[in-house]
């Protein structure tokens, strides 16, 4: 297997797009499939075209709030990985849930084993769900990754794309041969005792340990309607994984007038939940450790793909440089990734969907 990473911050789509293309296939020489990212700062057609027509391969990417490169995050750029000498097969789709997954995993099983790469909407509902067809047409012979495509938050219009095209609000999928080492983290912990979430219907908790939603949070976490974003952002909800560690993290974004709390994804009824609070310095760390975990299980190094939340960038601000600095010193390798809305890890060989953490994926001769 070999990789070419390249980026390009041109203004114009078409010479963004070019450069970035022609730079990664000269890395290596042709490509098997290319993982395009771009901002939308550009003409998503224009630059998916223009890739196609220098390389001539089969592509999977998404629009993404930001590029992450080691000369840090680019707020308009255009991204490629090429990779060779992997077989690949992709699917786009606008139709989500477990029949939609069900359906691009069957697309993807001509590949036999390896990894699956999914970049969903990352404001679509029932991404989990969708995530669970998938694994149940593929299972686990594979690493699942990935992340949530969106915009600069501006307008929430999400792009997703493979060589059939672009599409908007859909799901862009593709498998290929070879299997990278992956690690996922996101450095929260928690500030409250354990409580049941008593009433909640997909990404709608109404009630948590019998009481209205939103008046046992802002009685922990001391919050009101108006700024509730914020403190939403900077405290999360931790769900207990199997072994108690509280593994995944759901961001809650908006309170509805009866006092519901909306979230960036679903949680079931009756899982066990705290509140969650983090230091920044512990974020950082985090994402350290969780390069350091990823490379770990590669003898020979070559490339790394990162998907980290836009939520953590928008949480650090100007300290979101020290994290993927971090990152960078850890890998010593070229990488490239999306400033992601939800991020794709696979613990167990199967598929889940987080929020607020850091993925590294990184592949090489194991």
């Amino acid at each position: 297997m070999h990789a070419g990473i390249a980026y390009s911050d041109k203004k114009d789509s078409h010479s963004a797009a070019k450069n970035a293309a022609e730079e990664a296939v000269s890395q290596i020489g042709s490509a098997d499939i290319i993982i395009l990212l771009s901002t939308d700062y550009y003409d998503q057609e224009v630059v998916l075209s223009t890739v196609l027509e220098v390389t001539n391969s089969k592509v999977v990417g998404c629009c993404t709030a930001g590029l992450i490169t080691p000369d840090g995050v680019l707020n308009r750029g255009v991204g490629v990985c090429a990779l060779k000498g992997v077989g690949a097969a992709t699917y786009l789709g606008r139709t989500g849930g477990w029949t939609g997954g069900e359906s691009a995993g069957k697309a993807l099983r001509k590949v036999k084993k390896g990894t699956i790469l999914v970049f969903p909407d990352g404001f679509a509902n029932e991404i989990p769900d969708f995530l669970r067809g998938v694994y149940n047409a593929l299972g686990p012979d594979y690493v699942y990754l990935g992340g949530g495509s969106g915009d600069n938050l501006m307008s929430t219009e999400t792009y997703q794309f493979t060589e059939k095209g672009v599409i908007k609000g859909g799901f862009a999928l593709a498998a290929f041969g070879w299997t990278l080492s992956t690690a996922v983290g996101h450095g929260w912990a928690p500030i409250t005792s354990p409580m049941v979430i008593t009433k909640a219907s997909g990404r709608i908790v109404s009630e948590i340990e019998g009481e209205n939603a939103f008046k046992a949070y802002s009685r922990l976490v001391k919050c009101g309607k108006k700024n509730f974003a914020y403190y939403g952002m900077q405290h999360p909800f931790g769900l207990t994984g199997a072994c108690g560690s509280f593994l995944i993290i759901r961001d809650p974004i908006a309170v509805r007038e009866d006092g519901s709390i909306e979230l960036v994804s679903e949680v079931p009824q009756n899982c066990v939940i705290t509140i969650m609070g983090c230091k920044h310095d512990d974020l950082i760390k985090t994402a350290e450790n969780v390069a350091e975990v990823a490379v770990s299980g590669v003898k020979r190094p070559k490339f790394a793909l990162i998907f980290d939340c836009v939520s953590r960038k928008l949480l650090l601000g100007k300290k979101f440089n020290d994290e993927v600095a971090a990152i960078k010193d850890v890998l010593d390798v070229p990488f490239i990734g999306p400033l992601t809305f939800g991020e794709v890890h696979s613990s167990f060989s199967v598929p889940i969907f987080h929020n607020k953490t850091v993925v590294v994926a990184v592949g090489g001769e194991k």
